[in-house]
């Protein structure tokens, strides 16, 4: 009786290493698909916001695989030339499918929903996450402000604004324009003290004007002159230029 228990053990040990051979031929083979030389630029304004996004997808697996590659209130505008891989629209997300493994540069053009509100605009979608990912910002001035969660702060370039995406691949980013800072309506007060001497065939006029600005700036004060008398001195801290300019339809001339 103890003879043939070889023989029945036999069996089952063949099916144990047979099965571990087997899961060792399918973990062996992972299914990673990741992404590199990863880059998305957006042109900005008030009422869009279009994005184009690079990239070179790696797939490990010789048998293919897929990737989440865009999520959110986003609509694709154009595709370039992808040959060995396809897209698909699922559930306000884009898929990328991959029938065989290597690595295949993508390009996709698509705009992103711009939600305005208290002088800010804002965009919100999903890529796929990576390490470093770039985005540069065009379209904006140079004083723009911005909100980027989770981001690196945008920062001034001769292309725009760049920055690095979060590690989670979220894109929540808010901008807005800084108002310029104009100056108010000109308001002063100004004040004139004049004396005049006279003498055999000459009367001399001088003025003392003086000018107190609450707001706004004086570039430049016009005084009428009435009659036939010559200016030959104006003089002031304030004072770069003047000149004396006639006054159409009229014997008047005008001192600026």
């Amino acid at each position: 009786m103890k003879t043939p228990l070889p023989l029945l053990c036999a069996p089952l040990l063949l099916a144990l290493s047979l099965t571990a051979n087997a899961w060792q031929v399918e973990t062996s083979t992972p299914n990673t698909v990741t992404l590199r030389d990863f880059k998305l630029v957006g042109d900005l304004n008030s009422e869009r916001a279009a994005f184009t996004l690079n990239a070179i997808v790696r797939v490990e697996n010789p048998r293919g695989g897929s990737i989440d590659l865009l999520a959110g209130p986003v609509a694709l505008t154009e595709l370039g030339a992808h040959p060995r891989w396809k897209i698909q629209a699922q559930e306000n997300r884009y898929v990328l499918t991959f029938d065989r493994g290597g690595e295949f540069p993508v390009q996709i053009k698509f705009n992103a929903a711009v939600h305005p509100g208290d002088d800010w605009n804002t965009v919100e979608f999903q890529v796929a996450p990576g390490p470093l990912q770039q985005i540069v910002l065009q379209g904006l001035a140079a004083d723009t402000q911005f909100q980027f969660a989770g981001a690196a702060r945008p920062e001034r370039t001769t292309n725009g604004f760049v920055s690095i995406l979060p590690p989670d691949g979220n894109v929540k980013l808010s901008w807005k324009e800084t108002r310029p800072e104009g100056e108010g309506k000109l308001f002063y007060a100004a004040e004139m003290l004049s004396q005049i001497s006279v003498s055999p065939g000459l009367m001399r006029q001088t003025g003392l004007l003086d000018f107190k600005i609450m707001q706004g700036e004086m570039k430049r004060v016009l005084l009428v002159l009435h009659g036939a008398g010559e200016v030959t001195r104006v003089a002031g801290d304030q004072v770069l230029a003047w000149n004396v300019e006639p006054i159409t339809n009229s014997e008047d001339r005008r001192l600026v």
